[in-house]
């Protein structure tokens, strides 16, 4: 396995986790509000759900969205 990949996969395992944690804060503001008593709780049993739908989707989309990008700056030149 080169550094590369480890690098990537790595990235995609930290955005995910970080993507996770911001999707589930969200929803959880969304339907217990600031105001819940055990916001924290909910909050923090959520990342895990979310993290194992989000970190599939990032370990795909990201390498194809990478070629994607260099695909386009290949091809306009910028």
């Amino acid at each position: 396995m080169t550094t590369e990949f480890k690098k990537l996969i790595l990235f995609g395992v930290l955005i995910s986790f970080m993507t996770s944690a911001y999707v589930s804060l969200l929803n959880t503001l969304a339907k217990y509000g600031l105001n819940s008593d055990h916001f924290v709780l909910h909050w923090l049993s959520l990342i895990p759900k979310t993290y194992l739908l989000v970190l599939p989707f990032v370990l795909i989309s990201g390498p194809l969205v990478r070629k994607l990008v260099d695909y386009t700056f290949l091809k306009l030149k910028i």
